[in-house]
């Protein structure tokens, strides 16, 4: 793990309580700093008070949709975070949240080894660290 300055601060932002607590305990595992969220009102206010390296998003939010909370946080963010798409959604979303700039994104249910290999690779671009395992 690396010191608290340098880990991978990712903004998670899942509606579902069980996938948000596990998402959360998997992330702190691998040495990110997480704060986590239940709606996209939530995650545009936290981009307001501080930079994070990922945002790590749901697209069925029970307040915002999807595409608009991606496209509000990147609005907020001084600094633009890689933005990470898991969703239990397919087309048109899908494609609705590539365009308000998500970077990756990944159909539910998914092996966690996929993420963390997303994750590295921020990891990797915006810290020069490979902490995350790509099991």
């Amino acid at each position: 793990m690396r010191p608290g300055r340098n880990r991978l601060r990712v903004l998670l932002v899942e509606d579902s309580q069980d996938i948000r607590e596990v998402f959360t305990l998997l992330l702190r595992a691998e040495g990110a700093e997480v704060v986590a969220t239940a709606s996209g009102r939530e995650a545009i206010e936290q981009t307001a008070k501080r930079d994070f390296d990922v945002v790590l998003t749901d697209l069925g939010l029970p307040d915002i949709p999807g595409d608009t909370v991606i496209r509000r946080v990147l609005a907020n963010s001084r600094r633009r975070p890689r933005i990470i798409v898991v969703t239990g959604y397919d087309e048109p979303f899908k494609s609705r949240a590539r365009e308000a700039g998500a970077d990756v994104v990944f159909n539910k249910p998914i092996v966690w080894s996929t993420l963390a290999r997303a994750l590295a690779e921020t990891a990797r671009k915006q810290q020069g660290a490979d902490h995350f395992a790509a099991a």
